[in-house]
């Protein structure tokens, strides 16, 4: 007897090793403007083969891409993108949840009998068994595309839910109104118990819902309180990272000598950072950098405060 309980004591430790290393998302594709952080204050760039462990943070700037892969399973994130993945892990079980703040992100679920993976956005959640689809999130919505299998969307506080199959869609707002579309038929929209957001809506500071007392989707334990109220920011010549009272922002930290009192933004309607002494880390919106020498716009536009941007642009006080 002492020696068959010794026997699967050794296969139980045995698998411990692949049971730790199977939390980890391995970064398979990349180029540039792709980070990551651990402790929402040092942020690093990934490569081809850096492993992402649970609960960290990605973020990827305007030309930013970054695939990521577990086994089977794959998430690639599209540029101006923010989120984490946070991995529950049993000795026989294994529960996955992407908290995506904004941005796009594209899913290739392994199917399994049970839901097992979880996506948390601002606006609706999403419960899959295994299927492929992509997430997309916007300061005003969100919305869920599936390719193959089965997506249960939820609203929060709107109350509604749909399975979204092959070729169909669906939409929740920042009213918590529910739309559904597809190709040969639309998905049927269903009454549920309103609940409440795991994470903000971009320039908000508390999910919605946490207001009405209303508990968590599904009572899942993503870590909204690592979320913060802004996007994600541009690319900066100086390329620090940060995590303060504002949210996450990538890039804000530039070589400038004025006040860095504009915004940054990756997307127009997005705000981005605001700090002093630094130069302004400028998106494809607008930013303005108020150094000696002005950059402004989507410009390559280089002033004393050092603001850079992706497309064309200008100084107005012709400093280069």
């Amino acid at each position: 007897m002492h020696y068959v309980r010794s026997l699967v004591l050794l296969f139980v430790l045995s698998l411990c090793p692949t049971i730790a290393i199977a939390k980890d998302w391995l970064v398979a594709k990349t180029t540039t403007q792709v980070s990551y952080t651990i402790d929402k204050t040092t942020w690093d760039a990934v490569a081809v083969g850096t492993v992402i462990p649970s609960k960290a943070w990605i973020s990827t700037g305007p030309r930013g891409r970054v695939t990521l892969t577990r086994g089977e399973e794959s998430l690639s994130l599209s540029p101006n993108t923010l989120g984490s993945v946070v991995t529950h892990e049993g000795l026989f079980s294994r529960k996955t949840e992407v908290v995506q703040q904004t941005g796009e992100i594209a899913l290739d679920i392994e199917k399994r009998s049970s839901p097992h993976t979880y996506v948390h956005t601002p606006f609706l959640a999403a419960v899959v068994k295994g299927t492929t689809f992509t997430v997309t999130v916007t300061p005003q919505d969100a919305s869920v595309s599936v390719e193959s299998g089965l997506v249960q969307v939820s609203s929060f506080t709107g109350g509604e839910s749909a399975d979204v199959g092959p070729g169909q869609q669906a939409t929740v707002d920042q009213n918590q109104t529910m739309s559904v579309a597809g190709v040969d038929a639309t998905p049927s929209v269903t009454s549920v118990e309103p609940t409440r957001a795991n994470v903000p809506a971009v320039n908000q500071a508390a999910p919605l819902g946490a207001d009405l007392g209303l508990s968590a989707f599904g009572d899942q334990s993503a870590q909204s309180e690592d979320v913060g109220t802004n996007g994600v920011a541009g690319e900066s010549s100086g390329g620090e990272n940060s995590f303060n009272e504002s949210g996450f922002s990538q890039g804000n930290e530039g070589q400038g000598l004025g006040n860095a009192g504009g915004n940054s933004s990756d997307r127009a309607d997005n705000a981005g950072n605001s700090g002093n002494g630094k130069g302004n880390g400028n998106g494809p919106g607008n930013g303005n950098g108020n150094g000696p020498g002005n950059g402004k716009g989507h410009g390559q536009g280089h002033g004393k405060g050092h603001g850079h941007g992706h497309g064309n642009g200008h100084d107005h006080d012709d400093d280069d």
